[in-house]
């Protein structure tokens, strides 16, 4: 199977997403990053974790107002007209991730969130061609007739 990290940094770097905001994160929904243009480790670990929880505390407050419609049209922003986070939900292989973009000295912030949603729908037809079959890159198996003596050997070993 390929792995998505190095797809969606991959992309990132090629069309030069990662330059849209001083902090870009792809996030799964559990919080764990796929993507991040931060060096520092803890804090791109900590957005991961912030970004879902808000998203989910979001979600659940917004389901008690409205009926359970599609959440892909939906958007997290917390800014002011300078500095901000901005939070997108996209769909890999039918699970559910997050695009995050903090920004600070932002000049137009209305212009950063409309390449954000089309760096979103990019990246979900750049990655639609991905499959979860990890059989289906399978030539064959690494080992066939395999006896009960060579696999005996296999986990023995010598000395002490």
């Amino acid at each position: 199977m390929v792995n998505l990290n190095l797809l969606v940094n991959q992309f990132f770097t090629e069309n030069e997403y990662d330059k849209l905001a001083s902090k870009m994160v792809v996030v799964r929904n559990d919080g764990i990053n796929v993507y991040s243009n931060i060096d520092n480790s803890f804090e791109t670990s900590s957005i991961g974790a912030l970004v879902s929880g808000v998203w989910q505390a979001a979600s659940s407050l917004s389901s008690m107002t409205r009926d359970q419609a599609e959440q892909d049209e939906f958007r997290l922003s917390f800014d002011t007209s300078l500095n901000g986070l901005h939070i997108l939900p996209l769909r890999i292989l039918g699970e559910i991730y997050f695009i995050c973009a903090i920004f600070s000295e932002e000049e137009n912030p209305a212009k950063l969130k409309r390449y954000i949603r089309l760096l979103r729908d990019n990246l979900e037809v750049y990655l639609s061609e991905l499959s979860y079959d990890d059989n289906k890159n399978r030539e064959g198996y690494l080992f066939t007739n395999i006896s009960d003596s060579e696999m005996d050997n296999l986990f023995s070993f010598g000395g002490v």
